[in-house]
């Protein structure tokens, strides 16, 4: 099977993604970090919708060389003042605080000089300007402006400013529920005695927390032996598990090998393939399909890092406009290449490494190993430099394209 690009396998996905049907749902603020806006919030009302005091101060009528006013009251915060404010005459105000509708200047309590009593006379200290220490009404913005566009990612900072507009519930994408598949005999959980021929299943948290840093928690996982034996039996259970999901990725089990079952697995569930092969290195062994009932489904390479380069090339941009978010890959930057590389490549090669930064510009390293299978240098790992097809060497200091993670 030749088998297709990464970017024609991103082309393919686009065109099913036209299809998907993004389900919506309202959501309390104070749940939705990490969900993603499906509608654009405008503001319902000015910001500030009323004068405020910026300092804590005395508001007054500015006379151009008057120096001493009479103190007629106090103002808080959360406080209306609806007596007037003669000239002549100031009143006390605290950061915050609705400005009178007659006052036109707020003094800095620093150039008063006063006990700050009601009834007592201040000083103004040093000059003043008209007009100084308030923010007006919908300084910030006025109503109807749009201030956070669909398919931003509700953090935390985005939280709080639709709790500062008064929003209590907003309409959210939902997030979908992905059934996480590891495959092969020789795979184990970390705790079992390692012995020849054994492995342990490290894909299967990294898969789940790639989902994680992507808002998704609702996973279910599961094992495939790959054994023939349990074959009618693993098959079952997929079934059965894939009824309520609307994603599923897998690693291992999508190649060529006598026991790669999975994709028989997927075409029982009416899989339309995609695509059966990817034409890069690491990673070649991948597998996408889409179900009749609009499941998406995502086979990576059992390997490792083939799985991480995988995930970031294929999966992660797609799954991110599933999500309602801009999906695309990581942001390409021009690096110097730190030392050379040399590697046959029939195939676009992905190497991993990391971008440093030296004398102010950003220089690539790339891991001491970017076999298939490597998995301790994914520890440092923060980009894949592209080498395309047919490019079989490139020296140090050359500059190469990057794609930052």
């Amino acid at each position: 099977m030749v088998g297709v690009t990464v970017e024609a396998a991103l082309s393919l996905w686009d065109e099913v993604l036209e299809n998907v049907e993004y389900r919506t749902m309202p959501l309390s603020v104070t749940v939705a970090r990490d969900y993603v806006l499906a509608e654009t919030i405008t503001l319902p009302h000015d910001v500030p919708h009323f004068n405020k005091s910026a300092m804590d101060g005395y508001g007054l009528i500015y006379e151009d060389g008057r120096r001493n006013y009479i103190i007629d009251g106090i103002i808080g915060a959360g406080v209306v003042w609806n007596a007037q404010v003669p000239l002549g005459h100031a009143v006390r105000i605290m950061t915050g605080a609705m400005v009178p509708t007659m006052c036109d200047t707020v003094v800095m309590q620093e150039q008063c000089k006063t006990d700050g009593h009601i009834g007592s006379t201040l000083e103004i200290q040093g000059q003043i300007t008209k007009g100084s220490h308030i923010i007006y009404q919908g300084e910030d913005g006025r109503k109807g402006l749009e201030v956070i566009p669909e398919g931003t990612v509700i953090t935390t900072a985005v939280q709080a400013v639709l709790m500062g507009l008064g929003y209590e519930m907003v309409e959210v994408y939902r997030k979908p529920r992905v059934l996480v598949l590891t495959s092969g005999r020789e795979v184990i959980d970390p705790g079992l005695k390692l012995v020849p021929g054994k492995i342990y299943n490290s894909n299967r948290v990294m898969l789940q927390g790639f989902l994680k840093d992507l808002g998704v928690v609702e996973t279910v996982q599961y094992h495939v032996t790959d054994d023939p034996v349990a074959y009618d039996d693993e098959l079952e259970a997929i079934i059965r598990l894939a009824r309520d999901c609307d994603i599923i990725v897998s690693s291992g089990g999508v190649s060529v090998g006598l026991y790669d079952t999975l994709p028989k697995m997927y075409t029982a569930l009416g899989a339309k393939v995609l695509y059966g092969r990817i034409q890069m290195r690491p990673g070649a062994a991948s597998y996408g399909a889409v179900t009749p009932k609009g499941q998406l489904i995502f086979g990576l390479s059992g390997n490792p890092g083939a799985a991480f380069n995988g995930w970031h090339l294929l999966v992660k941009p797609v799954l991110q406009r599933y999500l309602g978010r801009e999906g695309q890959l990581g942001k390409v930057l021009l690096c110097s290449l730190g030392e050379g590389i040399e590697k046959k490549n029939p195939f676009d090669r992905y190497v991993q490494g990391s971008i440093v930064f030296e004398k102010g510009r950003p220089v690539f390293y790339k891991n001491c190993s970017n076999a298939s299978c490597g998995l301790v240098g994914l520890v440092t790992v923060n980009a894949l430099a592209k080498i395309p097809k047919g490019v079989n060497s490139v020296s140090g200091g050359e500059d190469i394209e990057v794609h930052m993670l």
